[in-house]
């Protein structure tokens, strides 16, 4: 049999169990599609206000994201509007008093209020301004309430929303706050991540910041969303103002007493060397305190017996003692031994 009849029925049996094999698995594989949850992409981590810049910019306005209140143009168009993270607790005076001077000549300014504060005695410089109290419930109910939103386009319409408030914090009685200043507008609310990632679509959130927005309509709209913590100083100085000045009384006492003299002043001393007889009293006087007068009066009664060989005027001077000197004696022994170490004249 040739090579070319056995290479036919080889072909063909390979074919058929190509074919059986692909039957086979298209009856035992199924081809499906699942998508799996990967969570925010960077530009949503960074930015709490994406969801609502994507749907703003969708909707026509004009939209930029900052991340810091330095970052905003200096100075704002009056027709613009700003959404600030940064709570009004965290601004001090200047800021604070350059946004109020733009909210004065037409703009929008949206912002947090997240602590209490009684008008004219904390140190929220934004709603000392605006004489607004913030207070905390007792039993705070994160249920849905209902917002009427005045002054609309249409003023015999008043639309409605239905809100989902998640803080205990109340301005006036109320949840949120809107306030006439100047030429423009000031809304204080409570809970600002209404209009974050996670909760904009909940419920009329998305519904009620277009509403806000076009209460102000034809500027631009800024979303400053980073968070400005505090320093610490201004903590400090804001919650626990007593213990600090206290502590900087304290300090302040404790390097005035420490600062005091203690003692004479010293005497600026020559320039020339000190004589042979200063180091001796010097080094006398340090032996005698350390308590070697025994020594120096050891010695010297040894000098004396040097250059007395013989029988001395007063041979009680020389003796040895080991009984404790004072002084007084110390000096009238040395003296007595002097006077025997003194030539004959």
């Amino acid at each position: 049999m040739s090579r070319r009849t056995w290479l036919l029925p080889l072909t063909l049996l390979a074919l058929l169990l190509a074919g059986s094999l692909a039957w086979w698995l298209s009856q035992q594989l199924i081809q499906r599609s699942e998508e799996v949850y990967a969570g925010y992409g960077e530009a949503v981590q960074r930015n709490p206000f994406y969801a609502a810049e994507r749907l703003l910019t969708r909707l026509g306005r004009t939209v930029h994201s900052v991340r810091r209140l330095d970052e905003l143009p200096d100075p704002l168009d009056p027709a613009d509007t700003v959404l600030m993270a940064i709570p009004t607790y965290a601004l001090n005076a200047a800021a604070s008093q350059r946004l109020l001077d733009w909210v004065e000549q037409g703009g929008h300014l949206l912002i947090a209020v997240q602590q209490e504060q009684e008008p004219d005695r904390g140190l929220d410089h934004l709603l000392n301004a605006l004489h607004v109290r913030s207070h905390r419930v007792e039993t705070a109910v994160y249920d849905p309430v209902t917002v009427t939103l005045k002054g609309a386009a249409d003023p015999d319409v008043a639309p409605s929303f239905q809100l989902r408030f998640q803080s205990d914090l109340r301005l006036n009685d109320a949840p949120w706050l809107p306030l006439r200043w100047g030429r423009g507008r000031v809304t204080l609310l409570t809970d600002l991540d209404l209009f974050g990632n996670d909760r904009l679509m909940d419920h009329d959130h998305a519904d009620w910041l277009w509403a806000l927005l076009e209460q102000h309509p034809g500027g631009a709209v800024w979303l400053q969303y980073r968070m400005l913590a505090p320093s610490l100083a201004q903590l400090l100085w804001q919650h626990a103002w007593m213990p600090l000045l206290g502590l900087i009384v304290t300090l302040l006492a404790g390097l005035w007493h420490y600062s005091q003299r203690l003692g004479p002043v010293l005497m600026p001393r020559a320039g020339e060397p000190r004589r042979l007889i200063d180091h001796l009293q010097a080094s006398s006087r340090f032996l005698w305190r350390h308590g070697a007068g025994p020594m120096l009066l050891h010695a010297a009664r040894q000098y004396a017996q040097r250059r007395h060989a013989g029988a001395p005027p007063d041979p009680t001077v020389l003796e040895d003692s080991d009984q404790p000197l004072t002084e007084r004696e110390l000096i009238q022994i040395i003296h007595n031994l002097q006077r025997l170490n003194r030539p004959p004249s």
